[in-house]
C-alpha cells in the first residue's frame, strides 16, 4: 500500500468507529472492532495509557494537541487532524508502512471516542511552542 493510503484508511476506521460508538455507546462492539483493525496488542496497550490518565487534551480558543505520556515517561505530541506521532515508532514502522499506528496515536484517538482524557488549557502561543518543540526534533 502506498503511504499515502495508510492514513486515509486510519483515518476513515477511526472516524466510522467513533460514529458508531457515537450512535450507540456500546464499549464492548468498540473494543471488538479495534482488536480487529490494529490487533489486541497495539489496542491493549492504547487502552492502558487511556486507563491510566496518560491522555492529555490541551486546548486554546483557537485549536488543541494531544500529549499523551508515554510508559517510559516521555511525552509525545499528536495534532488532532493529522495522523502523526513524534514518537520513534512512528517514524520507523508507521512511516515506512510497517504498521498503521502506534499506541500512543491509537490511545489519543480512542481517548476522543470515549472523551477519556485530562484538559489542559494553554495560550494558542502555549500551543505553538509545544508543537514547535515537539516537532522540531524531528528527522526522517
Amino acid at each position: 500500500m502506498t503511504s499515502r493510503l495508510l492514513p486515509a484508511i486510519v483515518h476513515e476506521v477511526l472516524d466510522n468507529l467513533r460514529k458508531d460508538y457515537e450512535q450507540r455507546s456500546c464499549i464492548e462492539e468498540l473494543l471488538l472492532s479495534l482488536n480487529s483493525v490494529f490487533g489486541s496488542t497495539l489496542t491493549e496497550h492504547a487502552l492502558e495509557l487511556i486507563d491510566d490518565g496518560s491522555v492529555f487534551l490541551i486546548v486554546s480558543h483557537l485549536r488543541s494537541i494531544l500529549q499523551i505520556v508515554g510508559s517510559r515517561g516521555d511525552i509525545y505530541t499528536i495534532m488532532e487532524t493529522a495522523n502523526f506521532c513524534t514518537c520513534n515508532f512512528f517514524k520507523h514502522q508507521v512511516l515506512k508502512d510497517k504498521a498503521l499506528c502506534c499506541k500512543h496515536f491509537l490511545a489519543a484517538k480512542v481517548a476522543l471516542i470515549l472523551k477519556s482524557f485530562k484538559t489542559k488549557n494553554e495560550t494558542p502561543e502555549g500551543i505553538t511552542s509545544i508543537m514547535i518543540s515537539a516537532y522540531s526534533n524531528q528527522e526522517f
